[in-house]
């Protein structure tokens, strides 16, 4: 991509991929031929003993379901404990992309993440976290994780299926929304923040010009998540 922003070592990401994937099926086979051995050994009554124990942790399960379990405790949380989850989310995502890199390539990224992790430490480390901290920590992570994922995109050549997308007009408006987002930001930043603004317009411009309904999207997200970083002051 231009400006190799988005070259976070795409021909490194295919080729390390393809060889936990194979890893992971040869492992998968093992694993499932022991399992099948284990299972034609086992007593009927032993199976039934284990089935029995299984049933009261599902009846627990279900009856935390249905009056609300997760879903009640997420609602009620309060608004910087659910973005700081989504932060943890985003940071384990851009790390299994980074994981896949050679050491010396993917700087952007490594950079997003690292930074992104310190001050997703600091707010973990804080019993009361700023709620624009922890949005800048999210904002970092948000964009580390969907640059990854652009750049797995990007290097996707084998199997990308030739189909149509449904509908690009989320995509283009969501286009059309984040410049003036940016705009509002202004210029005169120092530091990090003049570098992070520099790649959310250069990251907005290639989701532009980007064919790939599925790659445009990730490097708006990428650009969204910067965007929101330095809204929150970073």
């Amino acid at each position: 991509m231009a400006n190799g922003l988005v070259r976070v070592g795409g021909g490194a990401i295919k080729q390390a991929a393809k060889k936990a994937i194979a890893k992971k099926a040869a492992k998968h086979a093992v694993a499932k031929h022991a399992a099948k051995k284990h299972a034609a050994k086992k007593h009927p009554a032993k199976k039934h003993a284990e089935k029995a124990a299984k049933h009261p942790g599902k009846k627990a399960a279900k009856h935390a379901h249905e009056h609300g379990g997760a879903d009640f405790e997420r609602k009620h949380a309060p608004a910087e404990d659910h973005e700081l989850a989504l932060a943890f989310h985003h940071l384990n995502r851009a790390a299994t992309v980074v994981s896949l890199l050679e050491h010396d390539s993917g700087g952007d990224l490594r950079m997003l993440l690292e930074q992104g992790m310190v001050l997703y430490r600091g707010c973990c480390n804080s019993p009361n976290a700023e709620a624009d901290k922890v949005r800048c920590a999210l904002g970092l992570l948000r964009a580390a994780d969907h640059l990854g994922m652009a750049a797995l995109y990007a290097a996707r050549q084998e199997h990308r299926p030739n189909v149509e997308h449904p509908s690009t007009a989320k995509l283009e408006r969501s286009l059309r929304e984040l410049k003036p987002r940016l705009e509002a930001l202004g210029a005169g930043r120092r530091g990090i923040g003049e570098r992070l603004l520099g790649m959310a317009w250069q990251l907005l411009e290639q989701a532009h010009a980007a064919e790939d309904p599925h790659l445009s999207n990730e490097l708006l997200q990428a650009a969204g998540g910067l965007c929101l970083a330095l809204e929150a002051g970073l």
